[in-house]
């Protein structure tokens, strides 16, 4: 039976969210001039969650910041919970989430949109892909099993 997997393997991705993230806080006044760096790995008291990157701007509006390679439905449970947490432990001062994803699956947007989250999706450009060593898209595609000749032989010998 075909398995299906990830060009890119799973176990990787946490290290190269972090390149990526930060190599976009040390240039962060480049593509957001009016915001500045408050804390990589922002954890929350009684909480061993950690949002990726939380920065404040000039109206002292708190982001926190999730770092995807691809953004999907489970980014969105993440800075969801990480906006609420920090929204309790700051006195319910304006915070907001933002995702920032070299890609995006369609179902982010819509959720944002529908259900009116009030995230911010923050598209990477593609450069930035050589921070994290990032190389090509995600991609999908069955694999099909391959059988162990050398196992069925061996035993079919020993049958014999």
């Amino acid at each position: 039976m075909p398995k299906e997997i990830s060009v890119i393997a799973d176990d990787d991705n946490g290290a190269k969210e972090r390149e990526v993230r930060d190599y976009f806080a040390q240039h962060l006044g480049r593509s957001r001039p009016h915001e500045h760096l408050a804390r990589k790995e922002q954890g929350y008291v009684l909480s061993r969650l950690r949002a990726d990157m939380r920065t404040i701007d000039l109206h002292d509006t708190i982001r926190e910041w999730e770092f995807k390679l691809h953004a999907d439905y489970r980014a969105i449970g993440q800075i969801l919970t990480y906006v609420a947490l920090a929204r309790r432990e700051l006195g319910f001062r304006a915070v907001r989430g933002v995702v920032a994803a070299f890609s995006f699956a369609d179902e982010v947007s819509l959720a944002n949109e529908v259900m009116n989250l009030n995230l911010e999706l923050v598209t990477l450009p593609d450069w930035m892909r050589g921070a994290g060593n990032v190389t090509g898209r995600p991609t999908r595609f069955m694999l099909p099993t391959i059988p162990n000749i050398q196992t069925r032989a061996r035993n079919d010998n020993e049958n014999s």
